[in-house]
């Protein structure tokens, strides 16, 4: 029943489920007491067996009083007026019109069952016992008292003993076996925050290697369309920047508000192409600008504002590994991007009309297609759909939802 919650959630749960238990039987007791005072009343028409029903009644509202609200002070107050109530039925029941040898019968156990099951105010087995323990105790009490106002006998009543038994039979397992659940809870939650941080860890490492791949793959494209001789400065010095942001978690953002969006194609002595929006795509317009592709934009980049940061610098970097592949792999050198938001989902293509390729064909440590580009998109319960065929091109569709980080 508590399996799986907090120690302190499963030990408040449990200690509802009991009280409100007691509070169902005593509440039958109660019923069944009422039940038979109000037909002895009908039937003979005796006063007093009216006045039993009355009490009856009384005792049943201040219990519902201690189920709502269940304080100490309307847990006392219910003890006093039920042991009251005991002490004045007693009288009645043993009377001279009683027909009761003693008090150890069947009425008189019915309210002294229902004081025993008040419950009240606390959770834990101890306090439940302390509650059971004076409800049974000034239930006995009031009934000698009863007995002693009209000379009858005295005897303890062996069903409300009974229930008292039971009840401090199952305080006391619920008690004991609450600290082995305690330490099961203990387990399942340390084995479910492990399994948390391996999955938190999982993601980072996958974003690492995104990120490592595209930063290696990029710069090795940068170099080559340098040319031959020297490397020029700026690319040095962009390689020596991107080399020191790499071990951050979001070095591609911080890389572009350290340079600046203009000049992230500019460090490697190329110009970003006019078509394409810098400020949307930074990352993949200095991939497209550092490979001397040419790239075609159709759509309103501005619907990438419906990105969170971080899901649409996810995307800038697997448009820009797209663009890396096309610059590498298809034998052309101009792409199209298209750009569009709908059913509550941004949507990029990247085409080309180059050589085409198998997906099936692509080797498994080729990680360009597979980790930086669907890998990272999916983190962002994202899609990726390819189509590609050999001779005609490529395209590949990358989905993403609004919003995010």
């Amino acid at each position: 029943m508590t399996l799986g919650l907090p120690g302190h959630l499963a030990r408040d749960s449990m200690s509802r489920a009991l009280v409100t238990a007691g509070h169902f039987a005593a509440f039958t007791c109660l019923a069944a007491a009422a039940t038979v005072a109000i037909v002895s009343a009908i039937v003979f028409g005796d006063i007093d067996d009216w006045a039993a029903f009355i009490l009856t009644v009384a005792m049943a509202v201040f219990l519902v009083a201690v189920s709502i609200f269940p304080t100490v002070t309307l847990t006392v107050v219910y003890l006093v007026v039920g042991a009251a109530v005991v002490c004045a039925l007693t009288v009645i029941v043993m009377g001279p019109d009683g027909g009761f040898a003693n008090t150890n019968n069947a009425l008189s156990a019915l309210p002294l069952i229902a004081l025993l099951l008040v419950g009240g105010a606390g959770s834990g087995s101890v306090t439940a016992l302390v509650w059971a323990a004076l409800g049974y105790g000034l239930g006995e009490a009031a009934t000698f008292l009863g007995v002693a106002l009209v000379g009858g006998t005295y005897a303890p009543n062996l069903a409300a003993a009974g229930a008292f038994g039971l009840v401090v039979i199952v305080r006391t397992f619920d008690g004991l076996s609450r600290r082995s659940d305690s330490r099961q809870n203990a387990g399942l939650h340390r084995a479910s925050q492990q399994s948390h941080e391996l999955e938190i860890r999982h993601d980072y490492e996958l974003r690492a290697t995104a990120r490592l791949h595209d930063t290696a793959l990029s710069h090795l494209v940068a170099i080559a369309a340098a040319g031959s001789g020297p490397v020029d400065e700026r690319l040095r010095v962009g390689i020596r920047q991107d080399l020191g942001l790499i071990v951050g978690r979001d070095w591609v953002t911080d890389h572009a508000e350290t340079n600046g969006s203009g000049d992230i194609g500019a460090r490697a002595g190329a110009r970003p192409p006019a078509s394409v929006d810098v400020e949307r795509l930074p990352y993949a317009v200095a991939a497209a600008a550092n490979a001397g592709l040419e790239v075609r934009v159709t759509g309103d980049l501005a619907v990438l504002g419906a990105l969170g940061p971080r899901r649409a610098a996810a995307l800038d970097a697997a448009v820009a590994q797209c663009l890396i592949n096309v610059a590498r792999h298809a034998g052309v050198d101009e792409a199209e991007v298209a750009v569009g938001l709908g059913g509550g989902e941004v949507t990029v293509a990247v085409m080309d009309s180059g050589v085409g390729f198998d997906e099936q064909e692509v080797p498994q440590d080729r990680i360009g297609l597979r980790t930086s580009i669907r890998a990272r998109i999916e983190q962002e319960q994202g899609a990726v759909r390819l189509w590609s065929t050999k001779g005609i091109g490529t395209t590949i569709v990358l989905t993403v939802p609004e919003g995010g980080e």
